[in-house]
């Protein structure tokens, strides 16, 4: 056996050793043990928000939002165009392109009233859309309206204005239309045909869905639209896809993928992670002055040794290795001791539902993904935290002359 790995080892397993360096050692193993399973943690369920996140995107609408640019003349465009065929042309990998007239108005039943998205959608929208209906007018279809002034409301919204499928809600639009004395808003009656539940509590708050053909009559637009909305086959792959639509449509149109939609929201979400890894790698760095401390005063009750071991003919580095490799044994059981733990409860989490979340959540469960990436770092960083801080003792101790180590004992 190498005479270092040897001596390392002896080093840690010695009786004569003090009780109160082998107490620090043991502090110095649980400190690191935390900051590892700690870290592991808090980054698995970070990553889960995001999937969930992730998920929730993936089973909405649209992947790719196709809108005028802020540049032409007019925020609507005709469907007579071609720019669906374009939009399908632009890859096999388009599922569906849906053109959609949206407007923002203000919603009234009785004396309540509420601010709304409303959107108008054709009939093969409709169709994937309906699976999300919760609730049904008596007598009314449930794959499409079956009043040309029929309307479909979120959850959410259909209980904070106490509506019921068969009641009737005002429309009011802020574009004004001329009439004989002013202009005054546009007002229109719609009836509740469905209440649909999406999954996502700000979708089903604040959106209504009518036919194309009734909110283009209500905006006096004609055969226009204001945005089309495309899903693809894969949802992680939208990217390059929104690319090539860009470049088929050209200058006069914005075409922006479900990355560059929530590119705030993504971007926050990395900081946190970030800043989250940096905070909780604290701990670690935090155990490791305990591992300087112990290796330090073992250095201090080894000087005899060292000293007759570099009589002995024993190098500088030979002597530094001996004590690196006690504190990486440490820093190592650490490491593994927190990478258990931390799994351990990263699969309690993801098998029981013992932590319940809030309702302003989309998920009243905890959601973890377990990241090998992030593991694989974690541990990297902790063995790095761990070496590094074992180096400054070592050094110590491979400094120890001959003479030093026995004029001192």
């Amino acid at each position: 056996m190498n005479l270092t790995f040897a001596l390392g080892l002896r080093y840690l397993r010695s009786k004569r050793a003090s009780r109160f360096v082998s107490l620090i050692g043991g502090f110095s193993i649980l400190g690191v043990a935390i900051g590892v399973a700690t870290l592991i943690v808090v980054l698995s369920v970070m990553d889960g928000f995001e999937e969930a996140l992730k998920s929730r995107l993936a089973r909405g609408e649209f992947h790719i939002l196709v809108t005028p640019a802020g540049k032409s003349d007019s925020q609507y465009f005709s469907l007579a165009e071609g720019k669906l065929a374009s939009i399908y042309s632009s890859s096999p990998e388009v599922l569906s392109v849906n053109p959609v007239l949206k407007t923002e108005a203000i919603l009234r039943a009785g004396k309540r009233v509420a601010g709304v998205s409303v959107r108008g959608i054709s009939d093969a929208h409709m169709n994937s859309i309906s699976s999300l209906l919760v609730e049904v007018a008596e007598g009314k279809s449930k794959q499409k309206f079956s009043d040309k002034n029929g309307m479909w409301l979120g959850k959410e919204l259909a209980y904070q204005l106490n509506i019921l499928p068969g009641d009737q809600v005002t429309v009011i639009s802020p574009t004004e239309t001329e009439g004989p004395m002013e202009s005054v808003p546009r007002l229109r009656v719609f009836r509740v045909e469905g209440i649909f539940e999406s999954g996502i509590p700000e979708k089903d708050l604040h959106v209504a869905y009518s036919s194309l053909e009734s909110v283009s009559e209500f905006l006096g637009v004609g055969d226009r639209v204001n945005q089309v909305e495309v899903q693809t086959r894969a949802f992680d792959e939208s990217s390059p896809i929104a690319v090539k639509m860009r470049e088929l449509l050209g200058e006069n149109f914005t075409v922006r993928d479900w990355k560059d939609l929530n590119a705030h929201l993504f971007a926050s979400l990395k900081l946190e992670r970030i800043t989250m890894f940096l905070i909780l790698a604290m701990i670690i760095l935090v155990a490791s002055f305990n591992i300087v401390t112990s290796l330090s005063m073992l250095v201090a009750e080894k000087r005899k040794d060292i000293a007759i071991l570099k009589a002995m003919g024993a190098t500088r580095g030979q002597i530094g290795r001996i004590f690196l490799l006690q504190g990486a044994v440490i820093g190592n059981i650490g490491t593994i001791v927190g990478f258990v733990i931390g799994l351990g409860i990263c699969f309690m989490l993801k098998r029981s539902d013992w932590i319940e979340l809030p309702d302003i959540f989309y998920d009243r469960s905890l959601p973890v993904k377990i990241t090998p990436l992030y593991i694989g770092i974690i541990v990297v960083t902790s063995v790095i935290i761990v070496l590094t801080a074992s180096w400054f003792p070592a050094r110590t101790a491979a400094n120890v002359g001959p003479v030093d180590g026995l004029r001192n004992t």
